[in-house]
C-alpha cells in the first residue's frame, strides 16, 4: 500500500471563501421580521391546527420552523443570483437581468428597510472584492459608467435572489399544506467556494 500524505489541513487553509456577511442581515433581521408576521397569522394558525399540531408542540415552534425554511430558501436563492453573476464573469458576458417575479405570495415579504440593509452589506462586501474589481476592469467597464454603478446592479441582483428564494420556499410549503404533505425539506447549499 502506498503511502498517501494528509493534505487536508494544508487544503482546507488554502480554500477562499465568497464573503458572506449579508447572510447575517437574512438570519437575524429577515427573520425576526418572518417569526413575528408568522405569529400574527390566522391563515398559519389555521394550516397548523389542519395539518401539523401533531408534529409540532405548539403554534410558535411551528411558526418558527416555518421562518426557518424560508430563511434558507433566500439564502439558496442569493447563493443562485450569485452563481448566475459569476457565470456571466467566466463566460465574458453581460450581467443577468434582475429577474423579479410578477406577483409574490407575500408582496411585502422583504421590507425596503431589509432591502436597504441587505443591499448595504452586499455594496461593502464585494466592493473590496479583487475578483469583481477584476471584472469589472476587464469586461463591464464600457457598460457600467464607474464600479459603484456596476457593483450596485450586483447588489440588486441578489436582493432580487433573497426574494425570489423565499417566495419559491413559501410556495413549497403551500403546495405541502394543500396536499396534506410533510413539510418539504429545506437545507442550505454548502458555503460558496472561490474556485479561480
Amino acid at each position: 500500500m502506498h503511502y498517501m500524505p494528509d493534505t487536508e489541513d494544508a487544503d482546507s487553509a488554502a480554500e477562499k471563501f465568497w464573503p458572506e456577511d449579508y447572510k447575517r442581515v437574512i438570519r437575524e433581521d429577515f427573520r425576526q421580521l418572518l417569526g413575528t408576521r408568522l405569529n400574527e397569522g390566522k391563515d398559519w394558525q389555521r394550516i397548523y391546527q389542519r395539518q401539523y399540531f401533531e408534529k409540532f408542540a405548539d403554534f410558535s415552534q411551528f411558526a418558527g420552523k416555518i421562518a426557518d425554511m424560508v430563511v434558507i430558501g433566500a439564502e439558496n436563492g442569493v447563493d443562485d443570483a450569485f452563481d448566475d453573476i459569476i457565470n456571466a464573469f467566466l463566460t465574458e458576458t453581460p450581467l443577468p437581468a434582475v429577474r423579479r417575479y410578477a406577483r409574490y405570495i407575500w408582496p411585502q415579504a422583504l421590507p425596503q428597510k431589509v432591502k436597504n440593509r441587505l443591499r448595504q452589506v452586499i455594496v461593502d462586501e464585494y466592493s473590496r472584492d479583487e475578483i469583481y474589481n477584476y471584472a469589472y476592469n476587464a469586461g463591464y467597464q464600457d457598460s457600467y459608467r464607474n464600479f459603484s454603478e456596476f457593483i450596485e446592479q450586483i447588489a440588486r441582483l441578489a436582493v432580487t435572489g433573497v426574494e425570489n428564494g423565499a417566495d419559491d420556499m413559501l410556495a413549497a410549503i403551500y403546495r405541502s399544506s394543500l396536499t396534506s404533505s410533510p413539510l418539504p425539506p429545506a437545507r442550505r447549499h454548502p458555503r460558496r467556494l472561490k474556485s479561480w
